[in-house]
């Protein structure tokens, strides 16, 4: 099985997780923050679905956690990465009003997911030196965690301020392959909180088995289940209803087989007469619901 929404639990779940308690800037790292990540997943309101790049991902737009590929149970290693994007969702569920920039966002990411990899086991170290920039990064990643004191409980409450951050910042928008370089020092993170801000909702949960044998049916979701979907009655002050709708589309679009994504996704992204799935989703879905499904999709593929 490949990793999945379970391996996600239980790393947020682990002794290490639920022990951390430090900050990166204005963000906090703590197992207290990351049980919240963890209760918004089982509820739904973060969807994790399965992989097949060697990096994980989530999607703040979507509220989507994607995983690396990798089979279940995940190692340490693996867990370490999930908890990474596991930091870039609590930092979307808790950044409201607090000014955290794109890179200190993704610096938060990167110390946890070391200070993880240490407090699991004292002993790791970095491999070998392949001549690019990020074995260089990763280097200084893993010094910093050790001057805070992040890589034992004893460092928990430690600050690591912007000042001390700013190396390791123009480090990361030198690095090749990623995108941060494209943004400038103060720009502000994307994090925009949940679809489903609250509550809990747990009657939307599934079993992650039946979750993960939907992408196996090439038709799924078919355009029957799709129209009736869009037909949903809600009355116009019913804003939980709109919710809970396209909460469950964006789970049914991102877990379709790659084939139905590319089809769905041209068919929805304009409006096409005489196609009831596509007349329905221009018709009966708000602007910012379309956007964010077909966001989805195109994700997806």
């Amino acid at each position: 099985m490949p990793l999945n929404e379970g391996d996600v639990l239980k790393t947020l779940s682990d002794t290490v997780t639920t022990s951390m308690n430090f900050w990166v800037g204005a963000v906090h790292i703590s197992g207290k923050g990351y049980g919240v990540i963890r209760d918004h997943i089982r509820a739904g309101n973060i969807l994790v679905v399965p992989g097949s790049s060697n990096l994980a991902f989530y999607d703040i737009k979507t509220d989507i956690l994607t995983t690396q590929a990798g089979n279940s149970p995940a190692t340490m290693d693996q867990r370490s990465q999930l908890l990474h994007e596991c930091t870039h969702a609590l930092i979307d569920v808790f950044t409201n009003g607090i000014t955290v920039t794109r890179h200190i966002d993704e610096l938060a990411a990167y110390l946890a997911q070391f200070a993880y990899k240490l407090r699991s086991n004292p002993a790791w170290a970095l491999g070998s030196n392949d001549g690019s920039p990020w074995p260089t990064f990763f280097s200084d990643v893993l010094a910093l965690n050790k001057r805070f004191g992040f890589d034992t409980v004893a460092g928990n409450g430690g600050k690591v301020g912007v000042a001390d951050l700013e190396p390791l910042r123009v480090q990361l928008a030198a690095l090749p392959g990623v995108p941060y370089g494209d943004f400038d020092k103060d720009d502000p993170t994307d994090a925009d909180g949940l679809i489903i801000n609250n509550p809990f909702l747990d009657d939307t949960h599934e079993e992650i088995a039946v979750r993960l044998t939907k992408t196996s049916d090439a038709t799924y979701p078919n355009d029957d289940y799709l129209v009736r979907t869009f037909q949903e009655h809600h009355a116009a002050s019913d804003i939980a209803g709109y919710g809970k709708r396209v909460k469950s589309l964006r789970r049914d679009f991102a877990l379709c087989s790659l084939g139905r994504a590319k089809e769905l996704s041209p068919r929805l992204t304009a409006r096409r007469r005489g196609d009831r799935v596509s007349e329905l989703f221009h018709d009966r879905l708000s602007t910012a619901g379309r956007a964010l499904l077909l966001r989805v999709l195109r994700n997806r593929i």
